[in-house]
């Protein structure tokens, strides 16, 4: 692993112009800023931040988009960062965002910010079952927490109990008399995926139900990705009479599917979606959904993450929040039970 001094003799400068680089102090000439940070790149080399952090603290918690995001154009982000904002804001912390480009992957974005002093840690969204962020900001001493479920232990999580939200769900459908009950789920690589889908799993076997491969169907996290899922449970030769859909988008999605069908939600086929944005209860009709507690959930990651920067003890990691069932028009019982 390169050292500063590796950097200094390859940049043919001092350790310290090499910190000031890094920590953007003293005077230093762009040509000679852009030559040290050729060299940091080209050694792939990254200051430990937690020996750093015993000598100075931003006093900014991080959180790095992703390339393509809309950023707090998406109501549920927007929400999850004003929790952030208020919760760092009452440990009088400030909240950085950043947007990573086309050609900057999310883990270098968030190793620059922590290796030039520019935060304390990092929130990391929508974690992944191998997750590159957590495995180099680890090993560079970095503080951060995953906002979902543990991908590893060197990184608390804190999220919603996804396996929870999915079984009441699927619980209330089998209460309405449904038995072929589909799962639009979401990608397998993202770490939600497979406890919502062991919720719905659960559920079914409690009930007596054997699975049916055909009526879980993989999809994106997107409204088209919904439409297309839909699409292909409604072409099966039985199609299901309820849908549990891991995400609004995807159920949004799953209700204009339908509607060109000439099926209406609530009507000819139930469904349920996850995370009750604004626009579920205002669907036509109301939707029925799982509701994330988005704000609570950015509070409580600022204060995990304040605490680990400061290496104090006081809160719980690992923790989920429940994902209360927000009964609306979109859910009826089956046609034989009506």
């Amino acid at each position: 692993m390169a050292t500063i001094k590796d950097v200094a003799r390859r940049a043919q400068v001092s350790t310290a112009t090499v910190s000031y680089v890094l920590n953007g102090t003293g005077a230093v000439t762009e040509a000679t800023r852009q030559r040290v940070l050729a060299a940091v790149k080209a050694l792939n080399y990254h200051p430990h931040h937690a020996a750093r952090s015993l000598r100075t603290r931003a006093r900014t918690l991080g959180l790095v988009l992703p390339a393509g995001s809309p950023g707090l154009a998406d109501p549920a982000l927007a929400e999850l960062v004003a929790g952030l904002a208020d919760g760092a804001a009452a440990l009088d912390y400030c909240l950085l965002l950043a947007s990573a480009g086309l050609e900057t992957l999310e883990a270098e974005l968030a190793l620059e910010l922590v290796a030039t002093n520019r935060v304390d840690g990092l929130v990391l969204l929508d974690p992944r079952v191998d997750d590159a962020r957590v495995a180099r900001l680890a090993a560079a001493g970095a503080p951060c927490v995953c906002a979902g479920p543990p991908v590893a232990p060197e990184c608390p999580a804190l999220g919603y109990d996804f396996e929870g939200g999915a079984l009441e769900a699927t619980r209330h459908l089998l209460a309405l008399g449904h038995r072929r009950i589909a799962l639009i789920a979401l990608p397998s690589d993202l770490a939600a995926s497979e406890p919502f889908t062991e919720g719905y799993l659960q559920a079914l076997n409690c009930a007596g139900l054997a699975p049916d491969p055909a009526l879980v169907v993989e999809a994106g996290t997107t409204e088209d990705d919904g439409i297309t899922a839909m699409q292909e449970l409604l072409a099966l030769p039985e199609p299901p009479t309820a849908v549990l859909a891991a995400g609004d988008a995807l159920a949004f999605g799953a209700m204009h599917a339908m509607r060109d069908a000439g099926l209406a939600a609530g009507r000819d086929l139930s469904l349920i979606g996850m995370g009750d944005l604004p626009l579920a209860a205002h669907t036509d009709p109301p939707l029925t959904t799982l509701r994330a507690p988005r704000r609570t959930l950015g509070r409580a990651l600022a204060r995990l993450l304040a605490l680990l920067v400061e290496r104090r003890d006081g809160a719980a990691p690992d923790a989920l929040l429940r994902l209360p069932l927000i009964i609306r028009h979109t859910t009826a019982p089956h046609p034989r039970q009506g």
